[in-house]
């Protein structure tokens, strides 16, 4: 038996055995960090080193969670939470009822600005070559009404209409381009909100145009519609509101619930889209002209540019109050880390010129040693965009060329296919994440009761320790070096492990219920000796460590669950990945249904199942944010969405060109390149290398 070192210590005993999580300093491992003397940073350059610089995440000792780490995030939305009034504080429920209007109004816009679009180049081309004096009375008649006339569905109207419409896009995704990547990046330092309310102006403007083509289309049509299209990609393009979006929900939720929000954000975004179509189609072939739903959205868009110029709090650190401010700071200090790189950032992006941040938003796409997960990522982005992009209109033209489809029809397939995501969302995505960590917990369990009884039995715990008391003493002091953090014997951490591992060697000889008493104690001081990211022991007992008078500190909302530990984190994001591969293989086989679809209910039944693929959207941008730092969440979003601007140049011309090339041989064709593309971010999904996501343990993604 061990004796206490000094009268005014208790005693520290003989440990029973060690823990399966104790981790032992292999010789010549300094445990501050450095291994033989070489710095961490000059061996980072391997497969599992970050790919934007050191990670983000603070360690933070939680009592109740040993090993778990902390996201800056986390601190900022603790103290957000627990300082801010929630009309004054950022969240991501802001932009619920701005998803939702807004996406009614466009789903209602969506289905009739096709038709319109289809019917007013049609009309262009018949004035470039008119026929005979009666017919052209007679189309002028047609004209006045929502529906194309059948004439437009001939195939030279219809290539006419497809190489039109594919270089007026070409034109805005080349402005967009140029334009988002310096938008993103300035809302890292400006604030999200002043960005989507250059977004919805933006759209306003895009309005006003529709109305003014719909009235003087003969004297300016064409030349607006150009002209808009070259405006609004200056202004950052149609998507410029949903990546501010999912940067301002970045910036306020906790990276647990990340996935989640990006989840509910969609699925707000798809309930409009589900009510819109139908609502507009019907409202356009009840009034035949598409400006009463030109009005209802502007009134919306109204009420939205309201709710953000007047009512919404920005969501970056360095625009709330000082006293937030200084919190905040504060919490990264007694964290033990500070960002000294932010004031360089912030000094770069003002700095910069507008149009070099198409450059330096592709700077994000590179490697670090062998990672190639980030790279991965955009090429996926951009060969889903490739596809995705240009089929809108022909989607329009196709159908009206193979079934004669008016507004009506067009937005029930959209609403049809909107329900189908906002279903995936809300019923899908959810089941396939509960049924996934209710495996990974039970697959826990089972391995932690593995690790439990495969523990010497009674009888051979009996022999060795009577074998070993002789040296028990020497093993302790001679070997205490050697277990990480036991730098001393009147460390208050390790007395209190040895106080109850001693506790169960010596009362081997009790009864069956003191025997499974020790086991439950065990546990406890296994918990207690396990590895902390900040490279100590946390000591896990409050009874041991705490005055009795001692008040419990006050637990906020962000703070009842306890930090995901590296292990979680881990296996959230490889839950990502595998939802990304499902979701890029039903794509592609559901192309193939288009194609093949020779009736009105065979189409419409290839739209649910394409929808469906929606479950790899939020996973996607979970799988991005998790890889950058949580200043440069804007700057990220940013550079996806320049890759998918880029593939928004090219799109209309591959998508829409293919339709116009063979729209009189095999128009359904288009839909097999679609197929062909998508397979290809199967393909890429594939090779996304899951163990390289321990290169980032302390952020959380799902």
């Amino acid at each position: 038996m061990v004796t206490s070192r000094t009268g005014s210590e208790e005693r520290p005993r003989i440990p029973q055995h060690t823990s399966q999580d104790t981790i032992w300093a292999a010789p010549g491992v300094n445990i501050h960090g450095s291994n033989s003397g070489q710095d961490d940073d000059e061996q980072g350059d391997g497969e599992h080193s970050p790919l934007l610089g050191s990670a983000s995440a603070i360690p933070i000792s939680d009592n109740s969670n040993p090993g778990a780490t902390v996201d800056p995030t986390s601190l900022y939305v603790k103290i957000l939470e627990e300082h801010l009034p929630w009309y004054k504080r950022p969240s991501a429920f802001w932009l619920l009822p701005v998803f939702g209007l807004s996406s009614i109004t466009a789903g209602m816009l969506m289905s009739s600005i096709g038709q319109f679009m289809l019917k007013n180049l049609c009309r262009e081309y018949l004035n470039n070559h008119p026929p005979s004096s009666n017919v052209t009375m007679d189309y002028t008649t047609m004209f006045m009404m929502m529906k194309p006339p059948d004439v437009c569905r001939t195939p030279e109207i219809q290539a006419y209409t497809a190489k039109t419409q594919a270089v007026v896009e070409v034109l805005g995704a080349i402005a967009g381009t140029l334009s988002i990547g310096y938008y993103a990046s300035l809302s890292d330092k400006l604030g999200r909100l002043k960005i989507m309310i250059v977004a919805v102006v933006n759209h306003l403007l895009m309005l006003c145009s529709v109305y003014a083509m719909d009235r003087w289309w003969d004297q300016i049509g064409l030349p607006l519609m150009v002209i808009m299209s070259l405006i609004g990609g200056l202004l950052g393009g149609v998507s410029t509101t949903l990546t501010m979006s999912l940067a301002y929900a970045a910036d306020c939720t906790d990276p647990a619930r990340r996935s989640l929000i990006y989840s509910w954000l969609h699925a707000g975004l798809f309930l409009g889209m589900t009510v819109g179509p139908i609502c507009g189609g019907y409202l356009s072939s009840k009034t035949d002209t598409i400006m009463t739903i030109v009005y209802i959205d502007i009134a919306v868009t109204l009420f939205s540019l309201g709710l953000l110029v007047f009512f919404m709090p920005e969501s970056i650190p360095s625009k709330q109050s000082a006293h937030i401010r200084k919190l905040y700071e504060a919490a990264l200090v007694a964290a033990g880390a500070t960002d000294p790189s932010m004031a360089k950032k912030a000094q770069e992006v003002e700095k910069a010129a507008w149009y070099s941040h198409f450059f330096r938003s592709l700077a994000f796409f590179h490697t670090r040693g062998k990672n190639i997960n980030l790279i991965l990522l955009g090429a996926i982005s951009f060969l889903q965009t490739l596809a995705l992009k240009g089929t809108f209109s022909v989607l329009i033209l196709y159908t009206f060329q193979l079934f004669n489809w008016t507004d009506l029809e067009v937005g029930a397939l959209f609403t049809v296919g909107s329900f189908s995501r906002l279903f995936s969302l809300l019923v899908i995505l959810p089941i396939l994440v509960h049924v996934y960590h209710k495996r990974a917990a039970k697959k826990r369990t089972h391995d932690a009761t593995d690790s439990t009884y495969d523990q010497p039995s009674r009888d051979e715990t009996e022999q060795g320790v009577s074998n070993s008391n002789s040296n028990s003493n020497s093993n302790i002091y001679t070997n205490n070096d050697q277990i990480i953090g036991f730098s001393s014997m009147e460390d208050p951490i390790v007395a209190s492990s040895l106080e109850h591992l001693g506790e169960a060697a010596l009362n081997l000889s009790d009864d069956e219920g003191s025997f499974q008493e020790r086991r439950r104690r065990q546990s406890t001081v296994d918990s207690a000796v396990t590895w902390n990211t900040d490279r100590t022991r946390t000591n896990t007992r409050s009874g041991s460590s705490a005055s009795p008078s001692s008040p419990s500190p006050k637990k906020s909302k962000a703070s009842t669950s306890s930090p995901r530990t590296r292990e979680q984190i881990v296996s959230d994001l490889k839950l990502d990945t595998w939802i990304i591969r499902l979701g890029f293989l039903v794509n592609s086989v559901t192309y193939i249904g288009y194609g093949l679809a020779t009736q009105t209910w065979m189409f419409f039944l290839a739209s649910a199942l394409h929808a469906t693929s929606i479950i790899a959207a939020p996973s996607l941008k979970t799988l991005l944010t998790s890889m950058v730092e949580p200043s440069e969440f804007g700057a990220a979003l940013g550079a996806i969405q320049v890759l998918e601007s880029i593939a928004g140049i090219f799109s209309p011309v591959v998508i829409s060109w293919v339709y116009a090339m063979t729209v009189k041989t095999r128009p359904e064709l288009v839909w097999y390149c679609c197929a062909l593309l998508t397979g290809a971010c199967t393909v890429l999904a594939f090779m996304i290398r899951q163990r390289q996501f321990v290169k980032r343990p302390g952020q959380a993604s799902a």
